[in-house]
């Protein structure tokens, strides 16, 4: 099948792309495009106006500046892939992005993009939920920055304007004694995740865990963060026991379904064993070796 006709728009600025989202009733926007040119060559999505950004250049970086990582609206998922600077420092984002899709949908697919697309079975949205991470859009009424924790309100749906563009994915710098993980369960290589789970941590001077985040993929409606998993962390030192009654609480938080890939008890002992793996390689990424023990099941 064709898609059905559309109007095509190439901006070359942000403020173009803009005022073209708030001349129309709706638009879609283009970036990647790995998502959305197969909804529309089914007719899944029939959009009249596409506004392509591919011509945006000033939207394409992976840079630390102003206390965070940023990632611009067109940095490719290979862009994060070969960077030297997410390698060093932000080993969750270095874990996913070569997890994504297949080196087709990597050389083109956008993290921004598939963030605003809001599938719970993607993985960026986790990585920035663990993070604590924000997403910058901007609209006719200027610059809005939108909390990871408020963006994903249902699949396929955030709490992103018809009118606003997504500009910037940013989460804060790293610290000296932090680190970070991604683990993705799949069936084979280019598949979506069964059950996914990343994890940050800063510690202290005693090298106690002083902040803790967790972002489980594929087992909620949305991306979804483990609040009560990472309470359990905060203020205790890292270890197997640790690590364990955490990974029994994000068990206990999640809530995935019966598909395909398997039943929801089995993705649910998943998330547990996940927790545990992702938790044990950010701590180390911090700089204290640990008891990685038996993981739960």
């Amino acid at each position: 099948m064709k898609a059905a006709p559309f109007e095509h728009h190439e901006p070359t600025t942000v403020d173009e792309a803009v005022s073209l989202l708030a001349s129309v009733d709706e638009a879609t926007v283009l970036a990647g495009g790995q998502s959305q040119v197969p909804l529309m060559r089914f007719r899944l999505s029939t959009p009249e106006t596409v506004v392509d950004i591919n011509g945006i250049e000033e939207l394409n970086y992976v840079r630390e500046a102003d206390g965070h990582l940023r990632i611009g609206a067109l940095t490719r998922h290979a862009d994060v892939e070969e960077s030297d600077l997410v390698a060093d420092r932000y080993g969750s984002f270095a874990d996913a992005a070569p997890e994504i899709g297949d080196p087709q949908i990597r050389n083109r697919g956008t993290v921004a993009g598939s963030i605003a697309q809001a599938d719970p079975k993607g993985d960026w949205g986790s990585v920035v939920l663990a993070h604590d991470g924000e997403l910058v859009a901007r609209g006719p009424d200027g610059r809005r920055t939108i909390p990871a924790d408020e963006f994903f309100l249902f699949p396929y749906e955030t709490d992103l304007a018809g009118d606003e563009l997504l500009t910037e994915v940013r989460v804060p710098a790293a610290r000296e004694r932090e680190g970070s993980a991604y683990r993705k369960l799949k069936r084979k290589v280019g598949d979506y995740a069964m059950a996914g789970v990343a994890t940050r941590v800063i510690l202290d001077g005693d090298g106690t865990i002083e902040t803790a985040g967790i972002g489980l993929t594929s087992v909620d409606l949305t991306n979804s963060r483990a609040a009560e998993a990472e309470a359990v962390l905060e203020g205790e030192a890292p270890s197997a026991d640790v690590f364990r009654e955490a990974a029994e609480a994000a068990r206990e938080e999640c809530n995935p379904e019966t598909d395909e890939h398997g039943d929801a008890e089995y993705k649910r002992r998943m998330v547990g064993v996940l927790t545990q793996r992702a938790l044990a390689d950010a701590v180390e990424r911090a700089g204290i070796p640990v008891e990685r023990g038996r993981a739960a099941q």
